[in-house]
């Protein structure tokens, strides 16, 4: 019997998968088409030889063996990464302080930093997250080499234009909700620019509000939304399992505009390479 050949590019398509929450969302993230999504799944079920998805409803989940083929998956990945990283390391030194806004950091940022960590071993990365102004200001310091950012006008925004997207509702799938009562919002604290801008768009529209969950977790933030208990207010391309997008659904008030923004010091040789990193990530997501 032909031992069973598990390629990197099938392997990678897995996870994105179950990481982008599903066949489409896998599609757009790795530039293929469903069809050809669908049909790496299936070569794969047939070269292990058990089922990997299960069907629920009209999702697609992992078996128990898709789990366990998941985890392996992931490990294979990391270590032809950090094999191709020993062999093609960059010439790219130094230390870098890097500050990302939390509406960046929720999403993209771990995958990155540890693919750019992996690339780059002679780069020592600091991180921190926060909101918009405050990193602005500490770049201006000279606190940060790179920061990531967002606005919601595009007249304010600082550095160079990367991205826009759609600000969008989010509840849990099939949330309903009445407007002879009051809108529950879960959203971070005073100081973000979302929930100021939900806020907004209720009071101009009319209707009633009130905060139920307020954090400074995104996890906590989700949990909120997925158990029913509030909506909130994210980028579009934020949306991911056991969440769907409900403006249109439930007639709430249109949103701004995100638009994300990027400064750091060409003059430093690690910072231009994290930039171009960040570039990259970025045009994938749209």
């Amino acid at each position: 019997m032909a031992q069973p050949n598990l390629s990197s590019d099938i392997l990678r398509t897995l996870v994105a998968v179950v990481e982008r929450g599903g066949f489409i969302k896998a599609a757009d993230y790795l530039h293929k088409t469903q069809s050809t999504v669908s049909q790496q799944m299936k070569r794969l079920e047939q070269e292990v030889g058990v089922n990997v998805f299960r069907t629920s409803g009209r999702k697609r989940l992992l078996t128990s063996e898709g789990e366990m083929l998941l985890s392996y998956a992931k490990r294979m990945l990391a270590l032809q990464d950090d094999a191709i990283a020993s062999l093609q390391e960059s010439g790219a030194k130094g230390e870098i302080k890097v500050g990302v806004s939390q509406g960046v950091a929720e999403t993209m940022l771990p995958e990155l930093l540890a693919s750019f960590a992996r690339a780059n071993p002679g780069v020592r990365l600091y991180v921190e997250t926060g909101y918009s102004p405050d990193l602005n200001a500490g770049y201006e310091r000279g606190d940060y080499d790179l920061v990531l950012t967002l606005s919601l006008d595009a007249n304010i925004g600082k550095g160079e234009l990367l991205a826009v997207e759609p600000l969008a509702w989010m509840g849990a799938e099939g949330w309903e909700w009445s407007s002879a009562r009051e809108l529950p919002l879960a959203t971070y604290t005073d100081y973000c620019q979302f929930r100021k801008a939900s806020i907004a768009a209720l009071n101009s529209a009319g209707l009633p509000w009130r905060v139920v969950y307020t954090t400074s977790s995104y996890q906590g933030l989700m949990a909120a939304v997925k158990s029913g208990l509030a909506v909130s207010v994210r980028p579009k391309s934020a949306v991911g399992d056991g969440v769907e997008l409900v403006g249109d659904r439930l007639d709430l008030p249109s949103l701004p505009n995100v638009y994300s923004w990027l400064r750091y010091r060409p003059s430093l040789e690690a910072g231009c390479s994290l930039a171009a990193a960040f570039k990259a990530s970025i045009l994938k997501m749209q």
